[in-house]
């Protein structure tokens, strides 16, 4: 599903308007028309029911006049509230002020505390209030009389709808004003707005439904976007059918060097990921200090290898490298290194040897020194930094890249030709020419130390098995965010390990292949 910026779909509503030749009218009674009929389906029938609507002077209000105006002519008891003077709304929104006028229902111009009153008390008499005050244009702070109306909409015990985006959400970045509309549904208009699916956006838009107006395809392809919702039905076209006769060998091989004396349980998480991506043959080199001495629990389809290692740490030579060269498909390295010289020097021997498909997380990630040695490989590497990590690594705060997480991977996915992960609450995967995939599916469930081991195993035993880096990436972010609402479904938020997580990987994959996610 491809997702706008809030100027994208400027762009589009003008292409539609001045090239198409749809009059700007018939777009907002069709907004006004498809809300409805979203309204229906979120609110199961709009019979018996009665709405307060707060309309602002752009043409969001303009919206929520035609909404106003299909409600009274269903019987369907409605209150309206203008934030401005009607003199001093938009053209459009002018009209259907007019037509609502005329049609026997005033709306209600707030001018101070009063109005403010008259407006608690009809929501106090509403089922539902629909807020048509701002829309995905919005940028800044909101404040004065339009925010103690806003804080007097987050009040009601109704159940809130925004209209094309909550007030106070910036469509094109997710930044939030101080005061913003808090959505239990978001009905956006024409197509999704990317500022919907990021934090902190994310946290006031509630359920997103997407309500279609009549805009023309060739009115969407006008605008390039390079920016898309990873969604199940994207995934189940990016993971192919089993081969009947596959064996472990065609299945997929590959190599998993993770862990150090300090930190064991990295790469056993990591082969666990590995093991249910569907790959044949899973290796996992451990340091060769560690043998005899393994604490975590090792799935006993698992290869075990140990490797020559210096004061805790692996110590890789460049003949080591070369020898799994043709033997696997591909490699993750990072997972429970450790940060040391000795983990330094292996890394670039490894970047400088290796000559398959390559996973980079965690430890590798932190001691990156020379990223150029990224690029220009036969095969693209697929990097898997959180937050913090890709701060290090760009040398950027933590704040900028956070706030800035889109255009922070496609920045450096294009400079150093990978593909980047950048893990947090909404993970967002670019890819060396710039297109952007959002997942937005947060889960505090995956918020404890093993889940970025999980993924780049998934990761890797998805490419192992024949997806293109980029495809597997999508997809094991996807079957992760699937299998931790599984887990926490059936098990709670509070104590979920990855562990168990990894053991919800199967019936997520079950439910994709079955057409139910």
């Amino acid at each position: 599903m491809r997702l706008f910026t809030s100027d994208q779909m400027r762009e589009i509503d003008s292409h539609a308007i001045n090239q198409i030749g749809i009059p700007s009218l018939v777009l907002m009674e069709n907004a006004g028309i498809k809300t409805l009929f979203t309204l229906e389906k979120i609110l199961d029938g709009l019979k018996g029911k009665r709405f307060t609507i707060v309309c602002g002077k752009g043409n969001n209000g303009g919206d929520g006049l035609v909404i106003a105006r299909h409600l009274q002519n269903n019987n369907i008891p409605v209150y309206v509230f203008l934030t401005a003077e009607p003199e001093s709304i938009s053209e459009d929104a002018a009209v259907n002020y007019s037509i609502l006028c005329k049609s026997g229902l005033q709306p209600t111009v707030i001018k101070g505390e009063e109005d403010i009153n008259r407006l608690r008390i009809a929501m106090e008499f509403s089922e539902a209030i629909i807020d048509s005050v701002f829309g995905t244009g919005f940028k800044g702070q909101i404040k004065g009389m339009l925010a103690r109306i806003i804080n007097a909409m987050n009040d009601s015990r109704a159940i809130k709808i925004a209209i094309d985006a909550p007030s106070g959400l910036n469509g094109n970045t997710g930044e939030i004003s101080a005061i913003s509309f808090v959505a239990d549904y978001s009905i956006t208009l024409g197509a999704p707005k990317v500022g919907l699916f990021m934090f902190p956006g994310k946290k006031i838009t509630g359920e997103v439904w997407i309500a279609e107006i009549g805009i023309p395809d060739c009115s969407f392809n006008s605008v390039e976007t390079d920016s898309f919702l990873v969604t199940s039905q994207l995934v189940q076209t990016l993971i192919p059918p089993k081969d009947d006769q596959l064996h472990k060998g065609s299945a997929g091989k590959l190599f998993i060097l993770a862990g150090s004396d300090q930190y064991q349980g990295a790469g056993v998480v990591a082969s666990y990921g590995a093991h249910r991506s569907g790959a044949g043959i899973v290796n996992l080199g451990f340091p060769d200090c560690l043998k005899g001495n393994i604490c975590s629990q090792v799935l006993p389809e698992t290869i075990l290898s140990f490797i020559a290692s210096s004061k805790g740490v692996f110590d890789l030579k460049a003949d080591f490298v070369e020898n799994l060269n043709g033997r696997y498909r591909a490699l993750l390295a990072g997972p429970g290194w450790g940060r040391s010289s000795v983990a330094e020097k292996s890394l670039e021997t490894l970047l400088e040897n290796w000559q398959g498909s390559l996973v980079l997380d965690a430890d590798a990630l932190n001691q990156l020194k020379n990223k150029e040695l990224l690029k220009n490989r036969e095969f693209v590497p697929v990097i898997t930094p959180h937050l913090g990590e890709m701060a290090r690594l760009i040398d950027s705060p933590l704040e900028d890249v956070a706030t800035s997480q889109i255009q922070v991977a496609r920045d450096f996915a294009k400079t150093y030709k990978t593909i980047v992960v950048l893990k947090s609450a909404v993970t967002v995967i670019s890819d060396h020419n710039g297109r952007v995939f959002v997942s937005s599916r947060p889960n505090p469930g995956l918020a404890k130390g093993g889940s970025g081991d999980l993924l780049s195993g998934l990761i890797t035993g998805l490419i192992a098995s024949g997806l293109s880096e980029l495809n597997a990436a999508i997809t094991a972010v996807h079957i992760q965010a699937e299998a931790a609402e599984e887990a926490v479904l059936e098990l709670g938020v509070d104590s979920v390990t990855i562990s168990e997580i990894a053991a919800y990987v199967p019936r997520a994959f079950k439910k994709l292949r079955e057409g139910e996610a």
